[in-house]
């Protein structure tokens, strides 16, 4: 297997890009979005709340973009992982625009709250708030395991240094584990969420600095 440097390239940079849209996106919202009390000034912060939102619906449109582009490459050694790790990336970017959605209804509050802070308010920012979280937790348990069979047919294939690879499969089950523990109420997530998160950066540098080996049919029987 030669995997053009173009396509590796292409990766690297859209793993590179998920991780800058996310994490500049949820910057964004979060740093309006803190308190109920918040709700009666959201209107007046529309442009960079919306702004954030849209990075994170940018994100999940990247997150299919990297299991479409993975595809030809499982296909040849593990057919079945290739449409597996299609099918959890698209199932976690559909998770992931429901949480998006759900910071939208905050943000219709925020503009139907006309400067008061009402009790039902409050009520319905929780609610909303709680559904963000729930739909993220879900996305990244879906991640999780959809990703350890990924990282083993990595492994299993040689495309990438044996290490790497295997430490992605320990952090995205981590990172299950993690999202599965704070449904349950144990703020743990974070924690638990490293190794993979390092594992993505460390294998978009690689993508983008050095490709994927070139494999023989003869070394990889």
């Amino acid at each position: 297997m030669n995997t053009p440097r173009l396509h590796s390239r292409s990766l690297g940079t859209l793993f590179l890009l998920a991780f800058l849209a996310y994490g500049i996106g949820t910057a964004l919202v979060t740093s309006i979005l803190k308190e109920p009390e918040h709700l009666a000034a959201l209107a007046g912060q529309r442009t960079p709340f919306v702004g954030g939102a849209l990075l994170l619906l940018l994100n999940s449109l990247i997150i299919v973009g990297i299991g479409v582009l993975f595809f030809p490459i499982l296909r040849e050694r593990s057919p079945g992982v290739a449409v597996a790790y299609v099918c959890t990336r698209v199932m976690e970017a559909m998770t992931l625009i429901i949480g998006v959605v759900f910071l939208l209804c905050i943000l219709q509050l925020g503009e139907s709250a006309q400067g008061q802070t009402t009790p039902e308010l409050v009520t319905l920012f929780r609610l909303f708030t709680k559904g963000n979280f729930w739909a993220y937790q879900l996305a990244m348990i879906i991640l999780g395991v959809g990703s350890v069979a990924f990282c083993l047919s990595l492994y299993r294939s040689r495309l990438l240094p044996s290490l790497l690879p295997l430490v992605g499969a320990v952090g995205y089950g981590l990172l299950a584990l993690g999202a599965m523990l704070e449904l349950f109420g144990l703020p743990w997530g974070i924690l638990f969420s490293g190794p993979g998160g390092l594992f993505e950066l460390f294998l978009s540098g690689w993508l983008i600095a050095k490709g994927f080996r070139t494999v023989t049919p003869s070394v990889a029987a």
